[in-house]
């Protein structure tokens, strides 16, 4: 297969055919729109305005959810779509779009077979928060420190950019500015500007025809700034820290309120309890995410007296408001870059060796490496470490799993990944609340189509991933994100391809 790599927009002028559709955002949602339009015969225009495509889909680490799929039938695991739809449902606190939910759901199975058909091993599977059945999916280590996040991007985007150049390109630092309309208010094209070729920092700008556009832009998380979308909509969380890369700034939110879209559930912005705390640098306003699947191993939470407060495997906003509610700040420590007062609250993941084996030991090592897990030999150790009572953690280690039947865990969790032993060593991380995810965006329908206020769908325009809203309600489901993007991202492109030749490009 030649290379699809575009170098420069001009290219992109000298093809007066070219593309059939655009897709604006180079994630999950975005290349898995462009390999639906190619494999039915259409051409594809990928923008994305960063120096590299992947986006937030390439940090994603805990997994992809699915039920009644290969994998999970392989090894005997029992699960049902109702379930899955159930969990989905109660995550959301009854503002999920049911019709959006059952799309997901229903094609979930298939969206497990269409990553494996790239090679992608998803035989790991997890029971993450909120979950009543193992469904998170992921890949067996295999000797690479890699996310599964990552690992899904870097096959894609290998896929993507070897199209033939006719069928796809991609064109990077490619910001899109406005969505071309004709006098009925159908999109029909995008403005776009790159770096000037001469290197002055100058900007070019390209308008470009297509029957079809694709939003896939992702959320806003990244998007503090005064008068932004986190300020206009949730300006309580402006300030916290995020886990999400700076190009999470809403910008295909805005594209599409431009050309007459609607909004929906823009307050419903997602905390991941599980954001790392660098011990060396705990002000930084950027986390690294500590995945979720550290739970679904076995990791447990430890407040800074040493004591569990919650059902680590509750779903994230629960684990959120228990932190916050039975939590401390980071303690000032001698010798180590400033806590206090005014910093967030706080908890302490406690991983065991067997937990961090069922996970994946190198990508641990990573962790390890940046200083955001720390291994101690002995419960003594960890509280001269960490400043928290070695009796308390001993308590909680040698109790935890180990409860009355009849009274049942005091936190009400019925999964227990692992036990632990509280003579053998210990892993350790300082996690807090993070900006993680946007519930809100764009409203759109079960067939990827952007809808106006009113719900009428606005003709040749679609999206896909955090850039829409109503699917995840309240609050994400671990593991759902993933599925989102390659569900809707594959039926906004079929639905885009659908329209080549029924609009006048």
């Amino acid at each position: 297969l030649q290379s699809g790599k575009a170098d420069s927009a001009t290219e992109v002028k000298k093809m007066a055919a070219f593309p059939d559709v655009v897709v604006v955002g180079g994630g999950l949602a975005g290349l898995s729109a462009a390999v639906e339009v190619v494999k039915r015969g259409g051409s594809v225009l990928v923008l994305e305005k960063s120096e590299r495509l992947g986006g937030n889909s390439a940090k994603a680490s805990s997994g992809m959810n699915a039920a009644r799929s290969g994998p999970q039938l392989a090894i005997g695991i029992e699960d049902k779509l109702e379930d899955f739809t159930k969990d989905t449902e109660k995550s959301g606190k009854g503002l999920s779009d049911l019709a959006l939910v059952d799309v997901i759901v229903k094609n979930s199975a298939d969206a497990v077979a269409f990553l494996q058909g790239f090679e992608i091993d998803l035989s790991s599977i997890a029971q993450l928060g909120g979950h009543s059945h193992p469904r998170t999916h992921r890949s067996k280590p295999d000797g690479k420190p890699m996310n599964i996040g990552f690992r899904i991007m870097s096959v894609l985007i290998k896929y993507v950019e070897a199209l033939p150049a006719d069928k796809a390109k991609v064109v990077k630092q490619a910001r899109v500015t406005a969505l071309l309309t004709d006098a009925s208010g159908a999109v029909t094209g995008v403005k776009y500007e790159t770096p000037a070729a001469d290197g002055s920092g100058a900007k070019e700008e390209t308008e470009v025809k297509a029957s079809a556009v694709i939003l896939a832009t992702g959320g806003y998380s990244a998007d503090k700034a005064e008068g932004g979308l986190l300020d206009t909509h949730t300006p309580k969380l402006r300030n916290l820290a995020t886990t999400n890369g700076p190009f999470a700034t809403g910008d295909g939110v805005r594209l599409g309120v431009a050309a007459g879209a609607g909004l929906i559930h823009m307050d419903q912005v997602q905390l991941h309890p599980t954001g790392y705390v660098d011990p060396k640098d705990p002000r930084n306003p950027v986390k690294f995410l500590a995945p979720e699947a550290l739970r679904g191993c076995g990791g447990i939470l430890l407040n800074e007296k040493g004591d569990r407060f919650v059902n680590e495997l509750t779903t994230r906003d629960a684990v959120v408001e228990a932190i916050l509610k039975y939590c401390g700040p980071l303690p000032e420590v001698p010798g180590a870059p400033a806590g206090g007062a005014d910093m967030p609250a706080v908890s302490y993941l406690i991983l065991s060796q067997e937990a961090i084996n069922k996970f994946d030991p190198l990508s641990c090592q990573f962790y390890i490496g940046k200083g955001l897990i720390r291994k101690f030999d002995t419960v003594e150790a960890l509280s001269e470490g960490t400043k928290l009572p070695a009796a308390n953690v001993k308590a909680a280690l040698d109790s935890y799993g180990r409860h009355d039947a009849e009274k049942g865990d005091p936190f009400g969790k019925t999964v227990f990944p692992v036990l632990f032993n509280s003579s053998e060593p210990v892993y350790v991380a300082i996690i807090t609340p993070s900006l993680h995810y946007c519930m809100g965006g764009l409203k759109f329908d079960t067939s990827g189509h952007i809808l106006k206020e009113d719900g009428s769908p606005i003709p040749g325009l679609f999206g896909a991933g955090e850039v829409t809203g109503g699917l995840h309600g309240a609050n994400r489901l671990g593991g759902n994100s993933l599925l989102e993007c390659v569900v809707y991202g594959r039926v906004a492109g079929i639905s885009a391809f659908d329209r080549i030749g029924k609009s006048a490009v």
